[in-house]
């Protein structure tokens, strides 16, 4: 399957491709839950990741299996979910996962060494954005109803055997999306294959996890779907329908609301959860920058509407999509004077840094990731008005051209691909916020960011920083929350 968008349709036809892949992302998900383990068994959290540069805006795959096979030839099953080949799946949008985790299953299983591991998988597809010749904005989507080429086999790599022991355990599943794909021209004539490539490697958890290396897991948008207020918990689903069980115990930073009698049922949460030693996921940090909104979408700010203040994004991730029977989200929006603008709490240290940050409906450029707060109610042209904006950390891949420092932090200029989003979107013909470089990031890192690079950031090294992105009079700078290694451009 292949869409093209023509610029004189691109607001509509977003709409339709978004709410199409919510259609998708509309039935029950498989999750196992959590389970005490027997003698010679270890509870396995699994977690999804990706490797990715900026070539792709998304890669939605939906895993049907993970198996593991020890020197004797047993396999034992760490996830299975029937529903991934099914014309209703659910899919997990990968490219913002790049550098970061989410949960997808905890299961108990035998201990000992698995050599060799199986992942099935059922849809998948990809997109990228492009500007025509005349200035306007093409996406392209390519799917296939069961990933690589219709057998479901993805391919499997164990860096080295897994060694399954100890009670609690964490295991990385991590796409590799620049291998897991090809694309050879654009539009209706191109030809593409898609071909899943992981890597599988364990995560050993540290008694206080700090990070995505030792259990820590930052940055999870979901939306609340019960509540036991007797135990201090609550269960939170993620936009790729996977439920959450969120343990809290008094120790929880509460961001935007006063504690835990604030959560409701409905409530969209920013969670940052740590692994803790039964396999249970206690949060760290909630925040709630909207405590009525009904609706949110977290993505990309694509290409402005017909008149002021709208906007079209690129989302990957939606919950609550209230405006229909069906459940589908928007991607079409727009500002008004009451909307509530500001910035992420994943980063504390936003108001230190050496310049003025600002976002806002005169600030905001293409390619910056945010996330929209509304009740779902469309008006008459089908935009949403956005109760909260708030500014969201991305991921970016380039390379380090200059380092410096000002203000108790370390500079780095960092030049990106000119495929990435940012500079492609500076290409559309129309009125936005003109950026003076756009393959040019100046990155600030400081004591809160956290290095899980093994390269050095010296002068031309490859890394991808993920922070919030700023856009500063037309010069783009990042508040750096992580560093880890770049990615082949």
């Amino acid at each position: 399957m292949r869409t093209r968008l023509s610029p004189q349709s691109a607001v509509i036809a977003g709409f339709i491709l978004s709410s199409v892949a919510v259609f998708l992302n509309g039935c029950g998900s498989a999750s196992t839950p959590t389970v005490p383990p027997t003698p010679g068994t270890t509870n396995v959290v699994v977690l999804l990741t990706s490797t990715a540069n900026e070539r792709l805006v998304f890669f939605n795959l939906a895993v049907a299996n993970i198996s593991l096979t020890d020197s004797s030839g047993k396999s034992v099953t760490l996830f299975d979910n029937p529903n991934a080949t099914a014309p209703a799946i659910h899919p997990t949008e990968y490219v913002h996962l790049s550098g970061v985790s989410q949960p997808l299953v905890t299961t108990a299983i035998p201990q000992g060494v698995y050599r060799t591991a199986s992942i099935k998988v059922g849809y998948c597809s990809f997109t990228n954005v492009w500007v025509n010749s005349s200035g306007g904005l093409n996406e392209d989507t390519y799917a296939q109803g069961l990933c690589a080429q219709g057998t479901g086999a993805a391919t499997v790599n164990l860096p080295s055997p897994i060694t399954v022991s100890g009670k609690t355990m964490a295991l990385s599943v991590n796409l590799q999306i620049p291998k897991s794909y090809t694309l050879n021209g654009t539009g209706t004539t191109a030809s593409y294959a898609i071909s899943p490539v992981f890597n599988l490697a364990p995560i050993h958890l540290g008694s206080n996890p700090t990070n995505e290396a030792n259990g820590k897991i930052t940055g999870l948008n979901a939306q609340i779907t019960s509540i036991n207020a007797a135990s201090n918990g609550f269960v939170a689903q993620m936009s790729d329908g996977v439920p959450l069980n969120i343990n809290t115990n008094g120790t929880a930073a509460y961001q935007g609301i006063s504690g835990f009698s604030s959560l409701t049922v409905g409530t969209v949460v920013d969670l940052d959860v740590a692994i803790q030693p039964d396999a249970s996921l206690l949060a760290t940090r909630i925040e709630v920058n909207d405590s009525a909104a009904a609706e949110a979408s977290i993505g990309e700010l694509y290409a402005p509407g017909a008149q002021t203040g709208q906007f079209v994004s690129l989302p990957t991730e939606q919950l609550g999509c209230t405006i229909s029977a069906l459940g589908l989200c928007s991607n079409a929006y727009q500002f008004d004077g009451n909307t509530v603008f500001g910035f992420s709490n994943q980063l504390s240290n936003v108001q230190n840094l050496p310049f003025t940050p600002s976002f806002d409906s005169s600030s905001k450029c293409l390619g910056q990731n945010f996330s929209s707060l509304s009740s779902g109610i469309l008006n008459a042209q089908s935009f949403a008005t956005v109760r909260t904006a708030t500014l969201m950390p991305q991921t970016i891949n380039g390379t380090v051209m200059a380092v410096s420092s000002q203000a108790g932090f370390a500079v780095y200029t960092v030049s990106i691909a000119s495929y990435a989003l940012v500079p492609t979107l500076q290409g559309y013909v129309g009125p936005i916020n003109r950026l003076n470089s756009p393959t040019t990031v100046i990155v600030y890192v400081d004591t809160n960011t956290q290095f899980l690079s093994s390269t050095a950031l010296n002068t031309g090294a490859l890394l991808r920083f993920r922070g919030l992105l700023l856009n500063d009079n037309g010069t783009l700078r990042m508040d750096c929350a992580q560093i880890l290694d770049g990615v082949p451009e």
